[in-house]
C-alpha cells in the first residue's frame, strides 16, 4: 500500500469521502444525515499501479473503520491494467468478490486525483438508484405512425409502476425537441425501439439511437437497450446499422413483446402485495 498520502486515520479516505459528500449535497441539500456511506461507513483502502481502491461499506454509524488489504491482483481486478475503459468492470468484479450491496461504494482513484470528480459520479447514481431518487423511466422510441400501438406498450408499463417516456406526454409546447429527447435518455434505464417496417433510420430516430448508444456507454449494464422487431402486412422492420451490435427480438405477439422489455430491463420489477393492507 502507498502511505505516503494515507495516515493511520484514513487521511485521503476521509478526503474522498469529504469530496463526495460535497457532491452529493450539490444535487440534495438535504441528504448528509442518511446518504449511503457519507452517514457513516467502513472502508478497506488497497491500489494497484497508479490507482487507490477505496471500497466504502456503508454503516450509517457515522463512524469510520478502517482496513489495509494492501496490492490488489490482477485476479481479484479481472485485468492486468486499469484505464478509463476498464474501471467499470473492475468495479463490478470488486461489487461481486466483497459482496456489496447498493448502499455501498468503489472508488477507484489515479492518484493525482484526476478522475475523482467521474468516480463521485458513478457513485451519486448508484446511491440514487439505491434510494429511489432515479425515475425508472423506459424511453418508447417509435415513429409516429406507430403510436396507436406503442401507446398500449406505454399504460402497460406504467401499470406496472414504471414511468415510460412517451413523446406526446413528455414533450410541452415550447420545448426544444432535441433537448427534450436527451433529458429523457438520460433519466430512463432503458430504450426500446419498436421496429417496424415504418421505421427508418432517419433524422430524430438516428438521434435517438445516437443517444441510446452513449446512454449505453455510460450506465453500462444499468441501461439496456431493446430492440423489437414487428412485422406487419407481409414486411418486416429493418434494424438500424448502429442497433445491430445488440440483440434484437422478434415477438409474434404483443405480450411476446412486453414479456421481452421486462426480461431485457436493468431494473427488476417491484414486490407483489395486497393493495390494501
Amino acid at each position: 500500500m502507498v502511505t505516503e498520502k494515507i495516515d493511520s486515520r484514513g487521511g485521503t479516505a476521509d478526503d474522498i469521502l469529504k469530496r463526495y459528500e460535497n457532491f452529493v449535497l450539490g444535487k440534495h441539500e438535504n441528504a448528509k444525515g442518511y446518504w449511503p456511506i457519507v452517514s457513516g461507513c467502513d472502508v478497506k483502502i488497497g491500489h494497484y499501479a497508479d490507482h487507490w481502491i477505496f471500497i466504502y461499506v456503508h454503516t450509517g454509524s457515522n463512524m469510520h473503520c478502517y482496513k489495509y488489504p494492501g496490492e490488489a491482483s490482477e485476479e481479484l481486478l479481472g485485468t492486468d491494467q486499469i484505464t478509463e475503459a476498464s474501471i467499470p468492470l473492475i468495479r463490478s468484479s470488486l461489487e461481486k468478490h466483497y459482496r456489496l450491496g447498493k448502499n455501498d461504494a468503489v472508488f477507484i482513484v489515479k492518484k493525482d486525483m484526476s478522475n475523482l470528480e467521474s468516480e463521485c459520479t458513478a457513485a451519486l447514481r448508484r446511491h440514487e438508484y439505491a434510494l429511489g431518487l432515479t425515475p425508472m423511466k423506459i424511453f418508447l422510441s417509435h415513429k409516429g405512425t406507430d403510436k396507436p400501438h406503442v401507446r398500449e406498450f406505454k399504460e402497460t408499463l406504467s401499470l406496472l409502476g414504471f414511468d415510460p417516456w412517451f413523446d406526446e406526454d413528455a414533450l410541452k409546447a415550447g420545448d426544444k425537441r432535441d433537448r427534450g429527447i436527451l433529458r429523457g435518455f438520460r433519466e430512463s434505464c432503458a430504450a426500446v425501439f419498436f421496429t417496424t417496417p415504418s421505421f427508418k433510420d432517419e433524422t430524430y430516430l438516428a438521434t435517438e439511437i445516437d443517444y441510446a448508444v452513449d446512454e449505453k456507454k455510460q450506465k453500462g449494464d444499468r441501461f439496456s437497450i431493446i430492440t423489437l422487431v414487428f412485422e406487419k402486412d407481409g414486411r418486416k422492420g429493418q434494424v438500424p446499422d448502429l442497433l445491430k451490435t445488440y440483440i434484437w427480438k422478434e415477438p409474434k405477439t404483443d405480450l411476446e413483446a412486453l414479456q421481452e422489455i421486462i426480461k431485457a430491463l436493468p431494473v427488476k420489477v417491484g414486490d407483489v402485495y395486497w393493495k390494501i393492507i
